[in-house]
Parts: structure tokens; sequence; C-alpha cells
């Protein structure tokens, strides 16, 4: 798992009045909004005897904490001891929580983990179909038990839909191959595109140009999101921009969002929906069996083949992103921690006070 990445934490619909504890990277959080309705994303420990933020409550521009009702801002600043009496000031000091950087965009609300400063800081990916009125987008969630990187893994795998999906043939088509294919590389990411033979089935197969092929890509950005582009025509097209949020080492929370340019009332978002939905559960029972359920580190552990070559690019990021100090030691954390010892995800404000609580994550190097 990587930090110093935007991460969805949230559906912007799932958080209202009260605090909203989410888990991801292996630690819980509190999402809360202030007086003006602007969303918030700390630590969820409160530092003084270790409360859960999530199950207390928000006063004003502050959460507190439903043990010793500490109050905390946005920035995780303890901004009031009830214990120390009414005109006491603001503690400062060691009295502060992680408070990590949030963005709300396409029905999500974003929360940026780890500690790089706003100019460093990579994108979100982008959603340019969300304001673009010839086009239709939902959202869904879905909780699988398998690591993101399964996940994303199989989404980079072109050869998987012909065996796994509704729409393919099970094996049954003896001139299935995975035609060659150029890598397009992006800032954040990299993806590919194929062109395939088959006609479409169903409804489809009667509203879409049988002289067009249907084209399908899939472009990976930074260690956790993708984007499935499908045109099953020349005019029709399905994307699902899909961005995986680990919530620990074995489980991931998939928040997708889908966007269509055909059948574009919300009457026919169900229908829609319903189909992405199928796509996942059959993706779910796969990765969820795969053994051992953690991958290994670089390209080792698997055999590859030349349809595999985003899939080996995606890794090669990844140990680029490692490299750069933004993976998290699980391995370690695990070893050290006996029940009594609490990391947390580096926040921002980890750059200029050096005094706190608990300790960072270990990361490897």
């Amino acid at each position: 798992m990587y930090v110093n990445f935007w991460y969805a934490a949230a559906l912007s619909r799932e958080l209202g009045t009260q605090p909203l504890k989410v888990r991801m990277l292996g630690r819980h959080f509190v999402l809360f909004r202030d007086s003006k309705g602007v969303a918030h994303c700390l630590s969820n420990v409160c530092v003084h005897r270790f409360g859960s933020l999530a199950q207390g409550s928000v006063r004003g521009d502050h959460v507190a904490c439903p043990y010793h009702g500490w109050e905390f801002d946005g920035a995780g600043l303890c901004q009031r001891i009830p214990s120390n009496g009414p005109d006491q000031p603001a503690p400062g000091g060691r009295a502060r929580v992680d408070a990590y950087p949030t963005l709300e965009r396409y029905g999500l609300v974003f929360a940026f983990l780890g500690d790089l400063p706003e100019s460093e800081r990579p994108p979100i990916m982008p959603i340019p179909e969300w304001d673009d009125p010839a086009w239709r987008c939902t959202n869904a969630v879905f909780d699988i038990r398998a690591n993101y990187r399964r996940l994303v893994e199989n989404a980079l795998d072109f050869a998987h839909a012909e065996f796994v999906h509704f729409f393919g043939s099970k094996g049954r088509n003896p001139n299935f191959r995975i035609p060659d294919y150029d890598i397009v590389e992006h800032a954040w990411g990299a993806g590919a595109d194929l062109t395939f033979e088959r006609p479409s089935k169903g409804l489809l197969r009667h509203l879409r140009n049988e002289t067009a092929k249907p084209r399908a890509g899939t472009h990976y950005h930074g260690p956790a999101s993708f984007i499935t582009r499908i045109h099953i025509d020349a005019r029709m097209a399905s994307y699902q921009y899909v961005f995986e949020t680990p919530v620990d080492a074995g489980s991931t929370r998939s928040y997708l969002v889908n966007a269509r340019n055909f059948f574009t009332s919300s009457f026919f978002d169900g229908i829609s929906d319903r189909r992405n939905a199928s796509v996942v559960l059959e993706d779910r029972a796969i990765v969820e069996a795969i053994e051992p359920p953690l991958p290994a580190e670089g390209s080792v552990g698997d055999l590859s083949v030349k349809a595999d070559a985003i899939q080996l690019h995606y890794r090669r990021n990844l140990q680029r992103w490692q490299e750069q100090g933004w993976r998290l030691d699980t391995v370690r954390d695990a070893a050290e921690s006996d029940g009594r010892r609490l990391t947390m995800i580096p926040s921002p404000a980890r750059r200029e006070a050096q005094s706190w609580v608990f300790d960072v994550a270990p990361r490897c190097g």
C-alpha cells in the first residue's frame, strides 16, 4: 500500500451531520463536515485517551471526542479541552491529530493520505465526462476481499474478459488471441487500447453499427485507480472509472463512476448499473479466490506472457514509487505492533511540526 496519493474515502452523500468512520491503508479515519459543509479527514484516534473521534459529534467546525469532549478542528488542532474550563486557550503543542487534505469530486470525498506539499501531489484521476451533458454518470461501491493490486492488474488484463465475463465465449472461440498493442504512457500511469472482432450481444447488438468494430482499453493512474473505456461503435461508449481504496492488505473498497453516452435518462440508471455490477461481481469471484492473497513484489512469483505487458509496466511503476519511499512496510509494522502501539499515516503538517503523540508508519525505501 502506498502513501502520497489521493484515495476515495466515501461517497459525498454518505457524509452528513455526523462523523463518519472509514478505514484506509490499514488505519481508521474520521470524516466530518464543518459548519460550511466542507469535508475534513482526520486520524480517528484522540491523542488524550485514544477515544474514537468517529463515535463523537460535530460541534460547529470541530469534531468532539466522545470520551472526554476534546474538540479538534479541520486542521487536526485541538481547540478545546473541557476539563480545563471554559476560558482556557487552545492547548497547542502535541494536542493535535493528523489531518489530511480533502477534495470533493465526482460524487466522492477524496483524502490525500501522505505528507507531500500541495505543489508535489499527484492529481486525482480526472473524469471529463462528469460535467458533460452528453454523458450520464452514476456512482457505485463494492467491498472486495482481495488486495487492491489484484484488482488493478485484473483490469489491465486484456485476456481475462474472454473467460470471466458474460460477454466472453468462455474459451469456445478457437480464433481468440490478444493482438499486439502499444503502451501509451501518462504522467502517473499508462494504458493500451484494443479493437475486437466479435459484435456485441443482446440489445446492444441491434443498436450498434455492425460495420464498426468494438474497441476497449484500460489505463491505470497511480497505484490504485484505473479507467476502462468501451466503444461499442462509433457513437456509443461506456466508461468505468474505478478508484480502489485499500482498506487493508487483504480487502479493498471499490468506488466506481460509470459513464455512458447513450440512454442518458436517469430512467436507465438501474439497467446500466446492474450490468456494470455483474462485471464487477464476476471479477470479484476470481480475485477473491487467488492464492496467495497478497501479490509478490516486483515480477517475481508468477509467469507472464506478451499480452501482460501493461501489467508489467504497472509493476515497474510500483517499484519506482517504492524507491521514492512511498510504500508502507506492512510486514515491519505488523512485526513491531503488539496491540499496544499505533502508527499513523503521515500528514502534510508532519513536515512543519516535529512533536507528535504517535509515530508514523514505517515505509520501504
